[in-house]
């Protein structure tokens, strides 16, 4: 009797063993997968990067399926992006108030919200869906996000700096770099708008966050020159092209009219040339160098540095009119190039800058493109 005891109580123990085994490696579950709905087609599609797919089956999930915010939440998203950001705005909308959804599709359609608003061009009610979004959660730094980018929106450039603060402070970064170039931004546009003294505070605050940032530098400058400080303005101008040599050619005008005004050649020509050594791969600077040594009458020199400039860069169209002006100045051609001196005069304007986001075209570098907003890049 104990022994068959034992025997059955040994064969159970390896039966229930044997159905764990079973059921952990997927027992009942292996034939049971779920059902390919269209909310899980649209949930495959949008992971595999086919918006198209994705927004057909989201339409086609909360047609079968009124009560699926998240679908609704996706189609307003993927809505907005096609283009159609009145349609997702009034998805979105509708979601805010609709009652018994987690606070996590709360969340979402609000930020949904936020982002219909912003490409519907109304920044200033963005702003406020933004405000509200955070109130759900103040420590939630996606919210913050928005609330920043509702603020550019907006260009409200000091709402935008003291949200990128609080950014900074929840995330324990210094962000100094980032913080600078609000404080920029926000010079710049009083600088606009003509208030010097409200745009010179906020291009100091810029140098405070970080030393040598490049609008601070160059706006600064610009003010001091127009008050008849141009040893100062110049010393600015000087520090953005060491410190930041691909930008170097945002100064090079300023820095040869100061020079010119006083009459500083030799202090212009030893400038050009540091500016060289730091980047000698840069035509626009040996093309200034021309310039000065075509105001000083030093034409042989001119030549010289223009054909480094085109070596440097044969498509470069200053160089190669300055060129014509230079072998005109020496008598070769003098009566074919009196029409190529009268397109001199009309493409030695100005170096015009082109808004990487919207195309936008300028006379004049800005932190921030004044038509869209964004952010420049690279002179």
């Amino acid at each position: 009797m104990p022994a068959l005891y034992a025997f059955v109580l040994g064969g159970g123990v390896l039966a229930l063993v044997g159905w764990a085994a079973w059921t952990l490696s997927g027992g009942f579950t292996v034939d049971r997968a779920g059902p390919d709905t269209p909310y899980r087609h649209a949930m495959d599609a949008l992971l595999r990067g086919d918006r198209d797919e994705a927004l057909l089956a989201f339409t086609e999930t909360v047609r079968i399926d009124t009560d699926n915010a998240d679908a609704y939440i996706h189609l307003g998203n993927l809505l907005r992006e096609r283009g159609e950001a009145g349609r997702a705005f009034h998805i979105h909308r509708e979601l805010t108030v609709r009652p018994g959804q987690t606070l996590a599709q709360q969340r979402a359609a609000r930020e949904g919200l936020v982002l219909d608003l912003i490409a519907l061009h109304r920044p200033e009610e963005a702003v406020e869906e933004a405000e509200t979004l955070l109130e759900l959660d103040p420590k939630d730094g996606r919210a913050l996000r928005i609330l920043l980018r509702a603020h550019e929106a907006a260009r409200d450039w000091e709402g935008a700096f003291e949200v990128r603060s609080e950014l900074a402070r929840a995330n324990g970064e210094r962000a100094n770099e980032a913080l600078a170039s609000y404080r920029s931004a926000i010079g710049e546009s009083y600088l606009r708008a003509g208030k010097i003294r409200e745009a010179e505070k906020h291009l100091r605050g810029a140098l405070r966050l970080e030393r040598n940032h490049p609008a601070a530098l160059l706006r600064l400058g610009d003010i001091y020159y127009d008050r008849a400080r141009p040893e100062r303005a110049v010393v600015l101008w000087k520090g953005l092209a060491r410190t930041h040599p691909e930008r170097a050619n945002l100064v090079l005008e300023r820095l040869e009219t100061a020079y010119f005004e006083r009459g500083r050649f030799s202090e212009m020509a030893q400038t050009y040339e540091e500016m060289l050594a730091r980047n000698p791969r840069d035509a626009r600077i040996m093309v200034a160098l021309a310039r000065m040594h075509i105001k000083k009458g030093d034409l042989l020199e001119a030549s010289r540095a223009l054909g480094e400039a085109l070596e440097i860069e044969p498509e470069s169209l200053s160089a190669r009119l300055l060129l014509v002006d230079v072998h005109r100045r020496r008598g070769d051609l003098s009566h074919a190039l009196d029409e190529v001196e009268a397109l001199l005069k009309r493409f030695q304007s100005t170096e015009r800058f082109s808004c990487p986001a919207c195309g936008t075209a300028s006379d004049e570098y800005w932190t921030r493109c004044p038509a869209c907003s964004a952010w420049s890049t690279v002179a």
